[in-house]
């Protein structure tokens, strides 16, 4: 959107200095004073067009930091979330690990129960 308005923006001042060069070489005026008035018109065009690229140049500066400040907040969340879920899958690994021992401890009992009623 911003990109549109600024092609707009250099196409309206673009046409606005062809438009002054064409009504420059068509009014009656001698070549000396016409060269000075082309030299001028052009010049002020670019002064124009130095200004709204020093613009551009510091609204691009202003959303480059925006977006730097965003992705350093989203790296930190992330980075959060993911310390998060690993301390819960660590948590639940140690759980996990538990309850097979006990169910180790169980079935050896069993086991062991059950050979010792049979000898």
């Amino acid at each position: 959107m911003a990109e549109n308005k600024t092609n707009l923006l250099l196409a309206f001042i673009a046409g606005a200095a062809v438009g002054a060069l064409v009504t420059l070489l068509f009014s009656p005026t001698s070549g000396p004073e016409l060269r000075r008035r082309i030299k001028e018109e052009a010049e002020e065009t670019a002064e124009k067009l130095k200004e709204r690229g020093a613009q551009l140049k510091e609204k691009f500066g202003e959303v480059k930091a925006t977006a730097e400040t965003k992705l350093s907040e989203v790296k930190e969340k992330a980075k959060e979330i993911l310390e998060e879920k690993k301390s819960t899958l660590s948590e639940t690994l140690e759980k996990a690990k538990e309850a097979m021992k006990e169910k180790k401890e169980e079935l050896s009992e069993k086991f062991f129960k059950k050979e010792g009623e049979e000898a």
